[in-house]
């Protein structure tokens, strides 16, 4: 097979892996929200991939979690689209976004210097960046009070998330480079 093939390959696999990923953990709840467990393989494939590669695996999760919010599989999301849809599927889809290209380019800044740190701070950037785009946008469009209690109810899941990127991920970037070192 090819490289150019095989890149391609390897990254509709990760896309896939981001859709499937992020419509089971449509139904895990720390919280009011769905945790993230998506954010892993954005963070790995923006790593291994570069930063538009991880814009484009956070912009499948946007997408994903804006069809789940639609369909009324994330009650907290429906709750906002309610009260503002364009906003709201806008959220969805620039959170991601974002998500995937600040921590890929967290990564690439930092690897020649220190790749664990690189991958670490990338596995910290996702999460803080995802929810944060969400609590900004609340603030912006939704106001303080609707804020502070999807806040309340959201940090438990945010905790979670950074926990579980920051293992996670770095593990699974040192086994994928591990990989292809064999190959």
């Amino acid at each position: 097979m090819n490289e150019k093939l095989r890149r391609r390959t390897v990254i509709i696999v990760f896309a896939a892996i981001v859709a499937v990923l992020q419509c089971v953990a449509t139904f895990i709840n720390f919280g009011a929200f769905p945790i993230t467990l998506t954010l892993i393989p954005i963070i790995v494939a923006g790593a291994v991939f570069g930063p538009f590669i991880g814009m484009i695996m956070g912009l499948v999760f946007g997408i994903v979690v804006a069809i789940m919010v639609v369909t009324g599989a994330d009650p907290s999301g429906a709750t906002m689209l309610a009260a503002r849809p364009v906003v709201t599927i806008s959220v969805c889809i620039l959170k991601g976004a974002l998500a995937g290209l600040l921590s890929a380019c967290t990564y690439h800044l930092l690897k020649k210097k220190n790749e664990t740190a690189a991958i670490v701070l990338a596995s910290a950037v996702a999460p803080i960046v995802n929810t944060g785009t969400l609590f900004l946008c609340l603030i912006i469009f939704f106001g303080s009070s609707f804020t502070v209690m999807l806040a309340a109810l959201t940090s438990l899941n945010f905790i979670v998330e950074l926990i579980t990127n920051v293992l996670l991920a770095p593990g699974l970037l040192v086994a994928i480079h591990n990989a292809e070192k064999n190959n």
